[in-house]
């Protein structure tokens, strides 16, 4: 009867967990910016945001190995990541700098905490050339 009861935790613990990925209903808003000022997308080169789940560490290559990766919006300063659950995520964003006529990216480590699974969060990533 005992290991039935353990069993039945271990179980209902093993069921409830949720790992990093889509499904859930957070969404990123990343806004790419060199030197501080926006990156937009344009239509001969769109920003582009490139996500690996469960790490915070970036991968060795960020524009090969990743999980999701979401195209950003003509005209507009960022870009949309949704359905994320809670969780380590690595974001790495691509884009045209017009000021300069070069290609930009970087990244940063982002975690969705508990609290925010249902929210908007904002996230600027600095690129650099």
């Amino acid at each position: 009867m005992r290991n039935i009861f353990f069993i039945a935790i271990a179980a209902i613990a093993l069921t409830s967990c949720t790992k990093e990925g889509l499904g859930g209903d957070a969404t990123l808003v990343v806004k790419p910016a060199h030197h501080g000022l926006p990156i937009l997308s344009t239509t001969a080169y769109q920003d582009s945001v490139f996500v690996k789940f469960n790490t915070l560490d970036a991968p060795s290559s960020p524009t090969t190995d990743y999980d999701l990766l979401v195209v950003g919006t003509v005209g507009e300063d960022h870009i949309h990541v949704e359905g994320l659950k809670h969780g380590d995520y690595y974001v790495y964003c691509t884009g045209w700098d017009t000021s300069i006529n070069m290609r930009v990216s970087g990244g940063i480590p982002v975690t969705i905490k508990r609290k925010e699974r249902k929210d908007e969060i904002v996230t600027d990533v600095p690129v650099v050339e």
